[in-house]
């Protein structure tokens, strides 16, 4: 059944990568221990490839609707070597709905399961891979490549992405023009802080235990993107009228709105939850924050704190409020309903990262279709917290 609101959702989706066989099963795998061009091979007959819906990358690695995912690396002469590689991305292509586009993503899933599973691989989830510190360069950068990343931005904070996960959340609104989807990616840049808790999964770094909530909401904002929509190449002046704005690759891609900000959260009510929290978040026309900017000490406070912030928790709970009214008045039942949940999380001031310490859990092993409900995480989680108060 399509949304009673006129929008298309598609969802793209970071898993890390992780041994099913042998006697390190369970054990993360990544640019540490795997070759991209003999795994690249073993994944490289997979569905979508003629997808017309999806842009498919300069390097011809992200095509389909999965594909390796990490840090692309070059010869001195320009062409290219290979990949770091992070670990693997499913996209879906723009669906009517939320709960169609989340259909899609497990579908999907599934499929990639299989042929993973064929080579002793699987999946995991989390916002940051806990196994290393940082990610080095190795070998270092080259002097094309220096100059690459000097003018291309998009290579920005490299060294952050290749370690740190989250879904892209993908929104187009028929009848929308670009100064409107425009207005509403500031003001989605605006309210970011304030709701990304609800999705935080990174507790863990290097191995152990981090003091905050999101080591990768911590690390990630100061150097990648929170938000971006798509116009016309044509429609895009220089400089650009907003650091927001990106040249559509393919003509669907024209008023797409792309949120990012999200960990890869360990739940999938979670993600459909914090899927419509955006739409109705986009439709609500009482909250009127908006900016170019990014808001780095208000992140980091909620990274850190998650919604134990009072600025934090008080803006949450303006814009669950806002996104819940919204999707009230546009007839959407099923959205209001998996707002509760959230609902639920922000009384007890709760996220997924306080679930993942209760259990000792550094990821998720498994896809989506494996994660906990919200009940488990929040009963495990409030338990704990209750016994630490």
């Amino acid at each position: 059944m399509s949304s009673a609101i006129a929008v298309r959702c598609g969802l793209e989706f970071e898993y890390l990568l992780a041994n099913t066989q042998g006697p390190n099963v369970g054990q993360l795998r990544d640019f540490a221990d795997l070759d991209f061009h003999e795994l690249s091979a073993l994944l490289a007959d997979k569905p979508g490839r003629n997808d017309p819906e999806l842009a498919v990358g300069d390097m011809g690695i992200r095509q389909g609707y999965w594909y390796l995912e990490g840090d692309e690396r070059f010869h001195p002469n320009g062409d290219f070597d290979t990949l770091a590689v992070k670990g693997v991305e499913i996209r879906t292509p723009p669906a009517q709905s939320v709960t169609a586009a989340i259909e899609q993503l497990l579908h999907i899933e599934q499929q990639l399961l299989e042929r993973l599973g064929q080579h002793g691989l699987g999946l995991a989830i989390a916002g940051l891979n806990p196994r290393h510190e940082r990610y080095v360069f190795t070998p270092p950068l080259n002097v094309f490549e220096q100059q690459l990343r000097a003018e291309d931005h998009e290579y920005d904070g490299m060294e952050v992405s290749t370690l740190t996960f989250g879904p892209d959340i993908n929104l187009s609104f028929a009848g929308w023009d670009s100064a409107r989807n425009l207005a509403v990616a500031r003001k989605l840049n605006y309210y970011a802080p304030y709701i990304v808790p609800f999705s935080f999964s990174a507790p863990f770094w290097a191995g152990q235990p981090w003091a905050g909530d999101s080591r990768r909401t911590w690390v990630r904002s100061s150097c990648r993107p929170i938000v971006k929509t798509f116009v016309a190449p044509e429609a895009l002046t220089e400089p650009p009228a907003s650091p927001l704005l990106r040249p559509a690759r393919i003509a669907i891609e024209e008023g797409r709105i792309e949120f990012k900000a999200f960990d890869a959260m360990p739940c999938l009510e979670l993600l459909k939850a914090c899927c419509y929290l955006l739409i109705g978040l986009c439709l609500d026309e009482q909250l009127k924050g908006q900016t170019d900017e990014t808001a780095l000490a208000l992140f980091r406070r909620a990274a850190w704190h998650g919604f134990e912030d009072p600025e934090v928790y008080t803006g949450a709970t303006q814009v669950l409020l806002a996104a819940t009214k919204a999707l009230q008045q546009y007839g959407e039942p099923e959205g209001v309903q998996a707002l509760v949940l959230l609902q639920q999380a922000l009384e007890r001031r709760l996220n997924p990262a306080h679930w993942m310490r209760a259990e000792h859990r550094q990821y998720h092993l498994g896809g989506l279709a494996t994660t906990p409900t919200f009940s488990v995480l929040r009963e495990v989680s409030f338990a704990r917290k209750t016994d630490n108060s």
